[in-house]
């Protein structure tokens, strides 16, 4: 169920549009397709053209599309129909993207389980989502399930697994085992049955089938679920995100056409180019922006399963596969910066053009380094697992710093009173946010939201939580309200403030922990920073604490005391942190954001 909002104002005004991107449309003729068949149309493009490129291993989108049938045809066998679950527990190998085109050409609907995962986390996400299949990494399933009581996921019937090793080179893939470079499960231990679930071995059901027999499923792209994505439970448990076929495919098609008109090398390297895989499937921003989009365009999937652990070779890969492009986090392009072999690059690097920065704010200092370093623009973007994610980008030829840029085509956003979401906001009169001063800039700063044709379906089994996250105006219009606190600005850019439920209260003030974050990185002594509300000493309300880590050839020459002189002379007096910490990491997530709940525990 979806709430009719109170009291909506249906005007809503666009300045953005009087700054958009030459040649990017403002609307878009969207092809109203199933994932399958937009895979099929890639296929049916470019058949010869290298589909995956994996530590050696290659394939065409003809192979690839020969693998996907057969594994369709096996989960058929399985007793998969349209509407089950299938849950897929793997890192960013070529089984993932099997696994998942098989899956939806059945009409069936992927539920990507971060590989981090637990047992009760699993069991929790298989059991919401009342998955069918788990297809899981066989050192994942002994790190993980081996041993456990598997009849707590009750509605598992079959569990396949698959090895990082199948897929590589052979000689490659016995001395990487040998030499225990590559994760594995000894495969006398592989067992038949875990209980009452049925275990199947992927290669096997690939080498069993027909893909003459795959069945014809009728799919309806805008109602039918494609893919179920967890969000992170940071306010709760984690929730079921309902993205249909088409909330996906229009994202992917929002950001090809931003990315074709603006650096036409993306467009002319269709079928050529190569798309590095960093950020994991298992979260929508490397399964959209990292999968999908590059399936799309008919690029070669380079996939890591994980960062290399020497981060200059994100660079060395990209540059001998002709990478064109890749989504990253702040964090892993700052990594690249700081490795001194990534300078071996500079000026070699000419394939890379186009880089989107995702999943937390991008220091100014971190994309100057890493644009001056390959040559390619990085632009920043905003969005969410509810929105398939892609709301904002930066225009690449008209970056402002601090922004995630502008709406993409077809979406609309919009700044909502934080009490009720019942009272639209005023844009802000300003080109830029240090123009304002706090007590004018509270009148336009609220609760973003956004209406577009990537917005999702709603929550699974979860109608009140649907009923507060998308809300519809008189004009029929379906608003997603983030729960991110931001404004726009005269031109149309949006401006991030934070999570609502990161917004340090000190003296009365609001106080962003991303705006301070972004500040302290100028200090050219810091390598990452995250900021909290900690409990004030005098036990009332909260002060505002910054966590850092120093970059090495700065160990010892700066202290805390010297950090925090630093901050007062350069920060406003509201709101810069009363504490520093040092430390030698930051807690992460998967995709590389700072977990600043797990500072708030510290």
């Amino acid at each position: 169920m979806i709430l009719r909002g109170k009291n909506m104002s249906e005007e809503i005004h666009k300045p953005w549009l009087d700054y958009y991107p030459e040649g990017v449309p403002k609307s878009i003729d969207y092809e109203v397709i199933s994932l399958g068949e937009m895979f099929e149309k890639t296929v049916n493009e470019f058949p010869d053209s290298q589909a995956i490129v994996f530590e050696g291993w290659r394939c065409t989108y003809r192979e690839l599309k020969e693998l996907v049938d057969k594994f369709a045809v096996g989960l058929a066998n399985l007793g998969v129909e349209k509407g089950d679950v299938v849950a897929i527990d793997l890192p960013n190998i070529p089984q993932f993207i099997i696994a998942y085109y098989a899956t939806v050409k059945l009409g069936a609907i992927v539920n990507p389980i971060i590989p981090l995962h637990k047992f009760v986390e699993i069991a929790y996400q298989v059991n919401d989502s009342n998955s069918k299949v788990l297809i899981i990494l066989d050192a994942l399933y002994e790190g993980y399930l081996m041993g456990k009581d598997l009849s707590k996921m009750e509605p598992v019937e079959h569990i396949i697994l698959t090895g990082i090793a199948e897929f590589l080179p052979s000689i490659k893939g016995f001395l990487g085992k040998l030499l225990g470079k590559v994760p594995h499960m000894k495969e006398k231990l592989w067992p038949e049955k875990d209980g009452d679930i049925n275990v199947h071995k992927f290669q096997e059901m690939i080498e069993k089938s027909n893909p003459a027999d795959l069945p014809d499923v009728e799919i309806n792209p805008k109602e039918d679920i494609g893919t179920l994505i967890y969000t992170g439970g940071t306010t709760g448990v984690p929730k079921g995100v309902k993205l249909s076929h088409f909330n996906l495919l229009a994202n992917a098609q929002q950001g090809t056409e931003w990315l074709y008109n603006q650096v036409p090398k993306t467009r002319e390297s269709r079928g050529k180019g190569g798309s590095g895989c960093l950020i994991p499937f298992g979260h929508v921003f490397g399964l959209s922006t990292g999968m999908n989009l590059a399936v799309s365009a008919g690029y070669k999937l380079i996939l890591y399963p994980s960062p290399p652990e020497k981060r200059s070779d994100v660079l060395k890969l990209l540059m001998k596969e002709n990478g064109v492009y890749i989504p990253a986090v702040p964090t892993l392009y700052n990594q690249i910066n700081q490795d001194p072999d990534s300078e071996n690059y500079k000026g070699k690097l000419n394939s890379l053009v186009a880089c989107l920065s995702g999943g937390s704010s991008l220091p100014p200092e971190v994309k100057r380094k890493f644009e001056d370093l390959t040559g390619a623009l990085i632009i920043e973007g905003y969005g969410a697992s509810e929105t398939a994610p892609i709301v904002t980008a930066g225009p690449f030829h008209r970056y402002k710093i601090g922004s995630p840029g502008v709406p993409v085509s077809d979406t609309l956003i919009k700044i909502m009173d934080v009490e009720e979401g019942s009272k639209m906001l005023p844009i802000c009169p300003h080109k830029n946010c240090d123009e304002c001063d706090p007590e004018e800039s509270e009148k336009y700063i609220g609760e973003l939201c956004v209406h577009g044709p990537q917005v999702m379906l709603g929550y699974l089994n979860k109608p009140k939580a649907t009923e507060r996250a998308l809300r519809k105006d008189s004009k029929g219009r379906i608003w997603y309200y983030t729960s991110d606190i931001s404004c726009i600005d005269a031109e149309g850019y949006l401006h991030i403030k934070d999570r609502k439920r990161d917004m340090i209260k000190y003296k009365g003030h609001g106080v962003f922990p991303a705006e301070v974050e972004n500040l302290i990185y100028q200090n050219p002594a810091v390598n990452e920073v995250g900021v909290i509300g900690a409990p004030h000493p005098d036990g009332v309300g909260e002060t505002i604490k910054a966590f850092i880590s120093i970059k090495p050839e700065y160990k010892d020459k700066i202290s805390e005391e010297e950090m925090l002189e630093w901050c007062k002379e350069n920060i406003s007096p509201y709101k810069y942190p009363r504490q520093i910490q040092f430390i030698e990491e930051l807690p992460k997530t998967l995709v590389g954001k700072i977990k600043r709940r797990e500072l708030r525990e510290e």
